[in-house]
């Protein structure tokens, strides 16, 4: 029985995270902690555990001492972050904790989220290794930037994976516009076309690629509305490149256009993504695959389906006397 820590169980991903290990082949007690007593998945998993708001800095020091205690109470074996801003945090400590407490965390290096969280850190890791990507500027260089490239131009924040904040501009006043609001922009080429966009992923452990994945996708507020999976060895084997030049630990997630040049990555993820469940539902459990490898468990592979999977909201009930404070 391993003992699963998923933080950040009320996000979508957090909530993914939980599905799936529900759904895995691996016998598993789930422990969930989030920052709202509102959380779903606080009351999907056998204890939920409420944290220290970590983005005050003075609140870092509690949120450590919590969690290491949380970590040491519950045996918790393996740590899975399920939020965007955790990850950084937990890659940082990740000696501390694992040293406190004997859980392995499923984070990559810090250099590898600096490269992932850090779209013009993306674009200059793709570049270095000779893969396509979205020409781009920063602000300070948008003057020359425009000699070459024409509107429409997309502005996006530079260290955010949302899509808020992010705007089409037709023209330089648009252009001024966004940039003002924009907090910390990045100035991109528009890449491709909404109808071969894809999310991708690929796992890795200490050096192996266990498994990779395409998803063709309409999005709806930011997120997968409806996700089409087809083979496409071609993409496959792109994946397993830029894993191999990355090298994450763990999951990594991708979001790219095709276009007729080849796949133009526009966004790295070090992380699970927010179509974890619906990649399981395919028949690709990556935590299951992960598992298998760091505990060295043998475990029935499921077989891949095609086909389109369909998103939907749904309700939960919790009773008054039973929210966590």
């Amino acid at each position: 029985m391993i003992n699963i820590l998923v933080t950040g169980v009320g996000s979508l991903l957090g909530q993914g995270i939980i599905k799936t290990i529900k759904k895995s082949n691996i016998k598993s007690n789930i422990f969930g902690t989030d920052y709202f007593e509102t959380a779903v998945g606080l009351y999907w998993v056998k204890k939920g555990y409420l944290l220290p708001d970590v983005l005050k800095k003075s609140n870092l020091k509690n949120w450590l001492t919590k969690f290491i205690y949380i970590c040491r109470k519950e045996k918790i074996d393996i740590i899975i972050p399920g939020l965007d801003f955790e990850t950084p945090i937990l890659s940082k400590y990740k000696t501390t904790i694992e040293k406190k407490t004997k859980s392995k965390i499923l984070v990559s290096s810090f250099n590898v989220i600096k490269i992932c969280n850090d779209k013009w850190e993306t674009i200059e890791f793709l570049k270095k290794n000779n893969f396509l990507y979205p020409k781009s500027c920063l602000p300070n260089n948008i003057n020359k930037f425009l000699i070459n490239n024409k509107f429409p131009l997309i502005v996006k924040p530079r260290f955010e994976s949302t899509s808020k904040n992010i705007s089409i501009v037709k023209n330089i006043n648009e252009l001024k516009k966004s940039l003002i609001n924009c907090k910390k922009p990045i100035i991109q080429e528009i890449v491709g076309n909404k109808k071969n966009e894809y999310t991708c992923g690929s796992t890795l452990i200490n050096g192996k690629i266990l498994s990779t994945i395409t998803l063709k996708r309409e999005l709806k507020n930011g997120n997968t509305k409806i996700a089409f999976h087809n083979k496409n060895i071609n993409l496959d084997d792109f994946l397993c490149d830029v894993t191999k030049k990355l090298v994450p630990y763990g999951p990594t997630n991708f979001q790219l256009m095709l276009t007729k040049n080849g796949p133009v990555i526009f966004e790295i993820n070090p992380r699970f993504s927010g179509t974890t469940i619906i990649r399981a539902m395919f028949g690709l459990n990556e935590i299951d695959l992960i598992l298998s490898e760091i505990y060295k468990l043998k475990i029935k592979k499921n077989k891949l389906k095609y086909g389109t999977i369909i998103r939907y909201f749904e309700d939960f009930y919790v009773n008054n006397k039973d929210l966590i404070k």
